[in-house]
């Protein structure tokens, strides 16, 4: 499988956003030289304040191309971006990334249709989702050792889902074995579904659920179980970039397989899905068909290499039949959706 190298890596995030999506420093001017104004003052514009307050140093509480605040112009409340330097120590924060997240151990509505059988030490952060009256639901992806990574249309009663009815395993090489000595069974603690979930176009197709077990224990480390990386703010890899694919399906056992980002823009061609295919989706499939994310692999990854380390950058979400020429799985694109999964994990509740 072709990898990203960590420099490469590295161009693609910061000639694209200069490293500067979560700025905490102490810049408070425009990049016309104007005085940003106090966010307290200004923040019943904003949708999201999480980190703002009593300050107006730069800040980009929207996910914008860069930081920015609110200036005064002809006796207005305006907003400009701010002039950001590179941040050195995002790359300080990737390379830690690259020390605890996203290894394999692995020894020398889908299913993956073309794949090849996998131990589960080679995607060690896929998770199966059982429903207690229905069997298995879903895949997922662990990304922390307390959370999954999803799809919202796993559950058809959103958060009235009963949680009772719920168990999260971790180490499954199989749905319908078990091996005590790899496996990690779990109670759910919470579902939380994307407010702008809609399961008619499947915009916003993911959901977030926080394990629990008996004794409180979290997932632990081990050959079979690892977490899986999440890559920066708005990251995007080039068209035709190999990524691998994991789920169940209709087999039951692991499989995995690799395929190739498409641009949005091919997607979008009246070929494949057209106008279905919105910001926050991206396609991706083999270039002879043969290998796609079927009905049974719902909610499960798309992980593509940098650097030896594996980062999510998809969400099995939908497509047309398996396999099909010309009808290539749909995913939800996961770096759209960091602040949303940092602000639900509970990671803003320190000040700036």
């Amino acid at each position: 499988m072709r990898t990203l190298t960590a420099a490469a890596f590295l161009f693609f995030f910061t000639s694209k956003h200069r490293c500067n999506f979560e700025y905490r420093g102490n810049i408070d001017k425009s990049s016309t030289g104007r005085a940003c104004l106090y966010w307290d003052r200004v923040k019943s514009q904003l949708k999201n304040v999480n980190g703002l307050g009593r300050h107006r140093y730069c800040r980009n509480p929207d996910n914008s191309d860069m930081p920015w605040c609110y200036v005064t112009r002809k006796r207005r409340a305006v907003k400009e971006n701010c002039d950001i330097p590179t941040c050195k120590s995002h790359i300080g924060d990737l390379l830690f990334l690259f020390k605890t997240c996203g290894e394999t151990s692995e020894r020398r509505i889908h299913k993956i249709v073309g794949g090849s059988v996998t131990p589960i030490e080679s995607q060690p952060w896929v998770a199966a989702i059982f429903h207690k009256r229905y069997g298995f639901l879903c895949g997922g992806t662990l990304i922390s050792p307390s959370w999954i990574l999803t799809a919202a249309h796993c559950f058809s009663d959103g958060e009235n889902t009963k949680l009772t009815h719920l168990s999260i395993y971790l180490g499954k090489s199989a749905i319908n074995e078990t091996n005590a000595s790899s496996e990690q069974k779990f109670a759910v603690e919470r579902l939380i579904m994307h407010e702008g979930y809609n399961d008619i176009t499947y915009n916003n197709d993911i959901a977030l659920i926080k394990l629990k077990s008996r004794d409180g224990g979290r997932a632990a480390k081990s050959a079979s179980v690892r977490i899986a990386c999440l890559p920066p703010f708005h990251t995007e890899l080039p068209p035709g970039f190999t990524c691998t694919i994991a789920g169940f399906g209709k087999e039951s056992y692991l499989k995995k397989a690799e395929v190739k980002l498409m641009s949005n823009a091919d997607c979008s061609k009246e070929v494949h899905y057209g106008k279905r295919i919105t910001e926050n989706m991206f396609c991706a499939a083999s270039p002879d068909w043969s290998t796609d994310a079927c009905k049974g692999d719902s909610g499960g990854p798309l992980v593509c290499g940098a650097s030896g380390r594996m980062f999510l950058f998809g969400v099995v979400s939908w497509g047309e039949g398996c396999a099909l020429k010309n009808k290539p799985g749909v995913y939800t694109k996961v770096t759209n959706y960091n602040t949303w999964i940092k602000h639900n994990r509970g990671q803003n509740k320190t000040p700036d």
